[in-house]
């Protein structure tokens, strides 16, 4: 057998053709130009005014053009790069921050810590003051009124108040010691009578009775009193009922057997007490109408 020629190779072999040809052919039905640099723009008589490119004085540091005019390309330059955005928005450097100091916050916590201590071992200190010396302010009640040789004119007022008040300590630690005790008897907001009272103690959790007696003031009296106080009282005690109001001005001080714990200034206030007269002109108390005192406290300072 003889040696098989090209055609006879290009059926046997199977598969895909070999694309060599069809470049080669390509490259010789279109063949590539020469590459071709642009020749940058030049006046038309720019070579006879001058035998170089630039005007006189000037210098080129990358120059372009032969002496005798032609383009000469620059090796020294590098072919544009467009400059990414990112790169020219963080183009300029900037310093790091730097972390500040915590010894600031770390100060400032401390002492929010301290404040906060120091509140609530202020208030751990009150509370327990509290339950081991807690101060409650005494109860008064109006137990009897009694009221003898009482007559009322229109000009004139005689007669003495004898008065009973039931003083009631509910303190279990502290016991209560009543000094610079004044009372005093009114009719409608005017003064009848004033007197002193001596001082008196209550012991813890007791009740005390106090007894005093108040005269009518017998001193000058003003036109007020004269003029209408006095027909007005008059005409009530010929009715047979009479509404007196007893007040007490006195200092409190809650006490140990070794210390005065407080001292606290008291305004007792009993209005509006119904006084009953008779036909002998006896004045008592109506029994059954609550006869309880209003209080009002005033803290004073230890002596």
């Amino acid at each position: 057998m003889g040696t098989p020629s090209d055609d006879q190779r290009q059926k046997i072999v199977m598969g895909y053709p070999s694309l060599d040809r069809y470049n080669h052919q390509a490259q010789q039905m279109y063949p590539q130009p020469p590459p071709v640099y642009p020749v940058p723009y030049r006046p038309q008589n720019y070579a006879s005014t001058s035998s170089h490119p630039f005007p006189q004085g000037y210098h080129d540091p990358s120059p372009m053009f032969q002496p005798d005019g032609k383009y000469m390309p620059s090796t020294s330059q590098k072919p544009y790069s467009p400059q990414p955005y990112n790169d020219y928005y963080y183009q300029q450097h900037y310093k790091p921050l730097v972390p500040e100091s915590n010894s600031n916050s770390s100060f400032g916590r401390v002492m929010l810590i301290l404040m906060i201590v120091l509140v609530a071992s202020m208030c751990m200190m009150s509370l327990v003051m509290w339950f081991l010396f807690g101060t409650y302010v005494p109860e008064f009640e109006v137990a009897s009124i009694k009221v003898s040789n009482f007559t009322v004119t229109n000009t004139t007022l005689t007669g003495t108040w004898n008065v009973d008040v039931s003083v009631s300590n509910t303190n279990k630690e502290l016991a209560l010691c009543f000094d610079h005790v004044m009372s005093s008897i009114f009719y409608k907001e005017s003064l009848l009578g004033i007197s002193a009272v001596q001082p008196f103690h209550v012991p813890q959790m007791q009740r005390y009775d106090v007894n005093f007696s108040m005269p009518a003031e017998n001193g000058q009296r003003d036109n007020k009193l004269q003029d209408w106080v006095l027909p007005t009282l008059s005409q009530d005690h010929s009715n047979g009922m009479v509404l007196f109001s007893l007040r007490l001005a006195l200092k409190a001080n809650f006490s140990t057997p070794k210390m005065v714990y407080r001292q606290q200034s008291l305004r007792v206030l009993c209005d509006n007490m119904q006084v009953m007269f008779s036909i002998n002109g006896e004045g008592t108390l109506s029994p059954g109408l609550g006869n309880s005192c209003l209080i009002r406290v005033h803290d004073s300072l230890k002596d």
